[in-house]
C-alpha cells in the first residue's frame, strides 16, 4: 500500500508535462524490447533451422554486445550535444530495429545473422542514454522510481513478445515472421518522429563537449561508478545467458513446445513487471545499497537452484525469481550511477556505464555456449550464479550517494 501511495503521491507531484514524457518514453521502451526479445525466442528455431551449435548461438548475442560497447559513449555524448535531436536518436533506433528484421527475414547465413543482431545493439544503444538521460533530468527526486516506471515497458515488451513469437512460430516459417516485423519498425519509427519532438522539448540545455569530457573522467575515477559498472555487468552476464540459452533448456533439454517456452519467458517478464515500480520506490526510500545487495545474493543463488527444479511448477518459480531480481539489480544499479553524474552529462554518464558493463559482457554468451558444449547446459547458468554472488560482495562495503 506504501508502495502504490508513493507512485500517486509521485504522479500528482510531477505535473502534465513530465508525466506525458515518462508515459511516451515507456511506450517507446515497450516496442524497442518487443524487437530485443524477438532474438532469444528465435533461438532454438535459429540452432535447427540454421544448424548452429550452442557456441554459435552464443556468438550472436556476443556480437550484439560488442556493437552496443563499441556504441555506447559515442551515442551517449551525441544524446546530451544534440539534446534538442533527441526525437530524432530515438526514431533512428527504430529504423534499426525494423532493418534488423529485414536481414535475418530476407538474407540467410551466418555473417548476415551477425549483421543482423549488429542492427539490433545499434537499435538498443541509440535508444537508451538519450531516453534515460531525459527521464533522469525531470526526476532528478525520484529518480529509481522514474526509471522503475520506465523500465515497466521493457518488461511489458518483455512479456508480450514471447506469446506472440511462440504461437507465429509455430504456425508460420521464421524467416515470414521477420519479414513481417519490418512493417512494425517501420510505422513505430513515424509515430516516434511525430510525436517524440513535443516531449523532449523541455530537456537541459546541450552541454559543451569539453565539460562533457571532464566529467566523464571524473566519474571513470569514482569508486561507487566503477562498482556500479561491474555490478551491472554481472547482471548483465546473467541477462544475456538466461536469455539465450534458457530457451534452448526448455526447447531441447526439456522438450517443451515453442509455445510452452513462451509462457515460461512471459512469467519471467511479468515477475519484472511488478518488480520494478515496487523496487525502485523501496530504492527511493531506503537507499541503493539495501536493496541491491541482498537482490544480487539472492539472484546468486536462484541460478544454482535451476539444477533442482526439475519439474514445471519449481521450475516457473525458479523463473519468476530470476526475471523480479535482475530487473531490479539493473534499474538500481542504473539509478546509482546518474546519482553521480552531472545533470549536463546524464546520457554520456549513462553511455559510460553501460560500455564498462558490455565490454565485460561481450565474451560472455560465447564462453556460456563452450561451458555447455564442453560440460553441459547447468554450467551455462552456473556461471552468471557465481558472478551475481561476487557481486553481493563487491557491494556491500561501498556506501552509495542516497543511502
Amino acid at each position: 500500500m506504501k508502495t502504490l501511495e508513493s507512485l500517486r503521491t509521485l504522479a500528482a507531484q510531477v505535473g502534465r508535462p513530465r508525466l506525458r514524457l515518462l508515459g511516451f518514453i515507456t511506450l517507446a521502451h515497450v516496442v524497442i524490447h518487443w524487437f530485443m526479445q524477438l532474438l532469444p525466442v528465435l533461438g532454438p528455431v535459429l540452432k535447427s533451422g540454421m544448424g548452429l551449435n550452442d557456441v554459435q548461438l552464443g556468438g550472436l548475442a556476443s556480437m550484439r554486445m560488442f556493437v552496443q560497447a563499441a556504441l555506447d559513449v559515442p551515442s551517449g555524448m551525441l544524446a546530451d550535444t544534440w539534446v534538442h535531436r533527441r526525437a530524432l536518436i530515438v526514431t533512428s533506433s527504430l529504423v534499426c530495429m525494423a532493418l534488423f528484421c529485414w536481414v535475418f527475414g530476407a538474407l540467410s547465413g551466418y555473417g548476415w545473422a551477425l549483421l543482423a543482431v549488429a542492427l539490433l545493439g545499434m537499435g538498443t544503444t541509440l535508444f537508451h542514454p538519450a531516453s534515460v538521460a531525459s527521464l533522469s533530468n525531470r526526476f532528478p527526486e525520484s529518480r529509481a522510481t522514474a526509471i522503475g516506471v520506465y523500465g515497466m515497458g521493457a518488461t511489458l515488451g518483455n512479456t508480450v513478445t514471447p506469446l506472440a513469437m511462440g504461437f507465429m512460430l509455430q504456425n508460420f516459417a521464421w524467416q515470414r515472421v521477420m519479414e513481417s516485423q519490418v512493417l512494425v519498425g517501420v510505422v513505430a519509427a513515424g509515430v516516434v518522429w511525430i510525436y517524440a519532438a513535443r516531449v523532449f522539448e523541455g530537456d537541459e540545455v546541450p552541454a559543451k563537449k569539453p565539460r562533457l569530457l571532464r566529467e566523464m573522467k571524473g566519474l571513470a575515477r569514482n569508486p561507487v561508478v566503477l562498482v556500479v559498472m561491474l555490478v551491472r555487468s554481472f547482471n548483465q552476464i546473467a541477462r544475456q545467458v538466461t536469455m539465450t540459452f534458457l530457451p534452448i533448456y526448455l526447447a531441447e533439454h526439456l522438450g517443451y513446445s515453442l509455445g510452452l517456452m513462451g509462457v515460461y519467458l512471459t512469467c519471467m517478464a511479468v515477475s519484472g513487471l511488478v518488480a520494478q515500480p515496487v523496487m525502485g520506490v523501496l530504492s527511493d526510500r531506503l537507499g541503493r545499497k539495501p536493496v541491491l545487495a541482498p537482490s544480487l545474493l539472492i539472484l546468486g543463488v536462484v541460478y544454482f537452484l535451476l539444477r533442482w527444479a526439475t519439474n514445471e511448477v519449481t521450475l516457473a518459480i525458479v523463473v519468476i525469481a530470476i526475471g523480479f531480481l535482475f530487473y531490479t539489480v539493473a534499474n538500481v544499479t542504473t539509478a546509482a550511477a546518474l546519482d553521480v553524474a552531472g545533470k549536463e552529462s546524464q546520457a554520456s554518464s549513462f553511455g559510460l556505464v553501460s560500455f564498462g558493463t558490455h565490454i565485460l559482457v561481450v565474451p560472455a554468451p560465447t564462453l556460456a555456449g563452450y561451458l555447455s558444449e564442453r560440460f553441459d547446459i547447468m554450467t551455462a547458468f552456473f556461471f552468471p550464479g557465481a558472478c551475481l554472488l561476487a557481486g553481493a560482495c563487491i557491494v556491500l562495503p561501498l556506501r552509495f550517494r542516497r543511502d
